[in-house]
């Protein structure tokens, strides 16, 4: 192998690292949603747009830092989180066939979102990044990694760690998988469903934000990275298994190497397609995912 090779190789292994943690990332944040709840929300590509945009608005245009961008649009994504399951979301709960109820709804807020995203941002640039909160390169065994990106990776997979944890043995998630399990059955035991509706959606929401603000400190986008994560995240949700933090992680991280990989031969959009085609097959002969709860 040569040394041009060589490069290539390593360049591609540690692009899938950084890619498959931002992938289980999100798909995490629509497990928990999509685990607890059971309502398909058709919109979560564009909060991750959103996160991603209203960050690069506070650097560009009034020259904050990416850590103190990142920091308010998380605050401002758990605070437009409550305030659409207050306003919205919780009026679905208890609706005669919720589930399509919902999907049309979400579906709605991805047409208007779309609309409002190329009405301003779509004039401004076709490109968008942050500033990178740490320069330098290290390396991460046979891996040359920018720092900015490491850090994107060890932030991305620490979060997956501590929600592992917070569902394994923290009251709220064994409340969380009662009511996956059985929501009736669950009430009847004293837990307050609504309350573990609410505080599913706004933390899955909350991770989705982050996982748009992580993406775009490692790399550039546009706006079509919404649709493409939409459906990346709900293929690794679909085949990992419903409400699984590491069904999310074992096959967020083989979608990351496998769009790392595929990007060398052919367009990004072809390892997508070939998301679906892996989730309708795991619909086939395993509808319950590869790591069901």
């Amino acid at each position: 192998m040569t040394d041009a090779q060589l490069l290539i190789l390593l360049s591609t292994l540690s692009t899938g690292l950084i890619l498959g943690a931002i992938f289980s990332l999100v798909a995490a944040g629509v497990t928990i949603v999509y685990g607890c709840v059971w309502l398909p929300n058709a919109s979560n590509g564009q909060f991750f747009l959103l996160a991603s945009l209203v960050a690069w608005t506070f650097t560009a245009s009034l020259g904050w830092s990416s850590w103190l961008a990142a920091i308010a649009v998380i605050v401002l994504g758990i605070g437009l989180s409550y305030l659409l399951e207050w306003i919205l979301i919780r009026r679905l709960y208890d609706t005669p066939n919720r589930n399509v109820a919902y999907f049309v709804v979400t579906l709605g807020m991805t047409q208007i979102m779309t609309g409002i995203f190329s009405l301003t941002y779509a004039k401004w640039s076709d490109q968008f990044s942050l500033p990178p909160v740490v320069d330098g390169i290290s390396m991460l065994g046979p891996f040359p990694l920018s720092n900015n990106r490491l850090l994107v990776m060890v932030v991305s997979l620490f979060v997956l760690v501590a929600l592992f944890a917070l569902l394994r043995y923290h009251p709220y998630g064994r409340a969380l998988r009662a009511v996956f399990q059985n929501r009736e059955a669950a009430a009847l035991r004293g837990v307050d469903v609504r309350s573990i509706y609410r505080l599913s959606f706004v933390l899955g929401s909350t991770i989705i934000f982050l996982g748009g603000i992580l993406f775009a400190l490692a790399y550039s986008f546009d706006l079509t990275v919404a649709w493409t994560m939409s459906i990346t995240a709900f293929a690794i949700m679909i085949i990992g298994g419903p409400g699984s933090v590491i069904g999310a992680l074992v096959v967020g991280m083989t979608f990351g190497f496998t769009q790392a990989i595929v990007s060398i031969f052919a367009s990004p959009t072809a390892a997508t397609f070939s998301y679906l085609g892996a989730m309708l097959v795991i619909l086939l002969f395993r509808p319950s995912g590869l790591f069901k709860r």
